[in-house]
Formats: structure tokens, sequence, C-alpha cells
């Protein structure tokens, strides 16, 4: 069992599922494969999620802090089934001040990147400059902070 914020040790050196376009809130589409040579955080997400609320600010400090060092933080709106409409989305990150790129998980991306068994949220994984994951956090809480900071920091020095 995974206790909410604690890394999950699977994900450790699991090479990145396939890629996936992701249409961006800003009407941009990416690719994961695109950060190749950064470290980049993804963080699994939806604006009606506690949890993910508490986690932004942390996700905005690190995208700040360390984009000159290589860190790129992308979030991913999961497929709430209109739970959260377009404008609730954009609303919430002119909230957050948030100042990374946030795009739209299908439900096809969640699966093959955090399987069908653990649907909690938010979910972030941090991968390296090789496209390796090398941390995989389940939920949020304040322990959670500490070891996501450890775990870019590991990734930045690894790379």
């Amino acid at each position: 069992m995974v206790l909410p914020g604690s890394p999950v040790s699977s994900a450790a050196s699991k090479v990145v599922p396939r890629d996936f376009d992701i249409v961006t809130t800003d009407g941009r589409t990416i690719k994961l494969s695109e950060y190749r040579g950064k470290v980049v955080v993804v963080d699994f997400w939806a604006t009606w999620c506690p949890p993910c609320r508490e986690e932004v600010p942390q996700l905005v400090r690190l995208a700040e802090q360390n984009r000159a060092r290589g860190i790129e933080v992308i979030g991913l709106h999961i497929d709430d089934r209109g739970r959260s409409s377009p404008s609730a989305i954009k609303k919430f990150i002119t909230q957050f001040d948030i100042n990374y790129t946030v795009g739209m998980a299908s439900d096809e991306m969640f699966t093959a990147y955090l399987g069908t068994e653990e649907d909690t949220i938010p979910q972030t994984l941090v991968f390296d400059r090789k496209g390796n994951a090398v941390a995989h956090f389940v939920g949020y809480d304040k322990s959670h902070a500490r070891q996501l900071d450890e775990a870019v920091n590991l990734a930045l020095a690894g790379s």
C-alpha cells in the first residue's frame, strides 16, 4: 500500500511510456519527448482536488527556482468527465499563479503512466534528463514537499 505523499519506488528507472499529444490550456500541442535533456516533473491533478490545491504552490516554486537549471514542470489535468470546465481550469491557473505548462491528460495517458490500480490524485512523477522515472508520489501531505524537492535535486545532480 502506498501512503499519501510517499514515493513509489516501483517507478524508479521506469522508462516513459508511449508519447502522447497533449493539448495545453493555451492551445498548443506538446509531447513529453520534447523535454528530453531536461528534468521533468509531471503532475496529474484536478481543480476540485484539495491535495492538488496544496501541492500547486510547491510546483510553482520548483518551476520558478529551477527553470534555469533545466527543470520543466507540466501539470496534466485529468479527464474528470466535465466536472472542471475549461474556464474553471483557466481560473484555477490564474488563482494559483501557475507558471508552468498545463495540459489535458486523457484516460489512456493517465493509465499508461500510472496504471489502473491507484487512481488517487495528485500523482507526481519526476523524470531524469534521459526520460527515466526516478520518483513517483501518490497524494500530497506535508512530508511530500521535502521528498519532492529531494527527488528533483537528485535528478538534477545525476544529469
